[in-house]
């Protein structure tokens, strides 16, 4: 039998496979509860709607071939930490950087909060490198 935090990691790597590489919408709006925060963000443009559009309108037009390697995921009680990089090519604007046509990697440390298997927090550290 699945533990908690088995089912949490699964669940996680869902959304980072499904969504943030492939751009599956169906699992954003499968994973991300209604009331969901995304903490990293600024306040009043933090909810899942304003997640959702950075991700659609701004990461996967920055790095349309992006690619996803996951280093390490931590799960404790109803939270999951991963450390992981997304690589691609620099095509539009994106964190501050201007698109150069190069290789960039996007690494990031999570920290996920789930609710009955859905995102319900969100903390992040981001560091865009390019080449």
């Amino acid at each position: 039998m699945q533990t908690l935090q088995e089912k949490n990691k699964a669940v996680v790597r869902r959304f980072n496979e499904a969504f943030l590489v492939k751009g599956d919408t169906r699992a954003f709006e499968e994973i991300v509860a209604t009331d969901f925060i995304n903490h990293t963000g600024p306040a009043g443009n933090n909810d899942r709607t304003a997640t959702r559009n950075f991700i659609t309108e701004l990461l996967h037009p920055a790095l349309p071939d992006i690619r996803l390697e996951i280093f390490d995921m931590i799960a404790e009680g109803d939270k999951v930490v991963t450390h992981k990089a997304f690589t691609g090519t620099l095509q539009a604007p994106f964190m501050g950087q201007q698109p150069t046509g190069k290789k960039a990697t996007l690494r990031i440390i999570d920290i996920i909060q789930l609710r009955d298997g859905q995102y319900i927090g969100h903390w992040s550290i981001r560091e865009l490198i390019t080449v």
